[in-house]
């Protein structure tokens, strides 16, 4: 998420954090899974970032991973997938790609794939962003006057 004030970009670097629904569809079945994911975001140069997440599905579980650049807006992510599969009693690595839009609330559209099977998951999103830092490495206060002062 970046932070803009009017015209520019005052964020540096971002943290951001909230709650997701994916609608998973593999071999004809649909489940739904829930996750809570925090990334940290540093835009000075070329945009990356790296992000995590804990996610909930009926009797499984996954942590992620994932690499990603965007500006903002629309970006791409990809990254390693464990699961916890509680009914089978297995645990699973695997990878996964993204391609997400977003600005607070947002959408992606997931690709995954964990132990020979394949997943197409259609999410939405909602982050908030939290200690942003201008390019000095300065906390950007959320106060009227740090987000109007933009003609310095």
């Amino acid at each position: 998420i970046v932070v803009f004030s009017y015209n520019k970009v005052k964020a540096q670097s971002i943290w951001t954090a909230g709650p997701m629904l994916h609608v998973n569809f593999n071999d004809k079945k649909i489940k739904y899974s829930y996750s809570l994911e925090v990334a940290f975001w540093n835009f000075k140069g070329f945009p990356w970032s790296i992000d995590g997440a804990i996610e909930f599905e009926r009797n499984k579980l996954r942590l992620y991973t994932e690499a990603q650049t965007g500006f903002g807006l629309a970006g791409f992510s990809s990254g390693p997938v464990l699961e916890i599969n509680r009914e089978e009693k297995k645990t699973n690595l695997g990878w996964q790609y993204s391609l997400w839009g977003n600005y607070y609330l947002g959408f992606d559209v997931r690709y995954r794939k964990i132990n020979g099977k394949k997943f197409f998951c259609l999410g939405s999103y909602f982050k908030t962003g939290f200690n942003a830092r201008d390019k000095n490495g300065y906390q950007i206060k959320s106060s009227s006057n740090d987000f109007n002062d933009w003609d310095d």
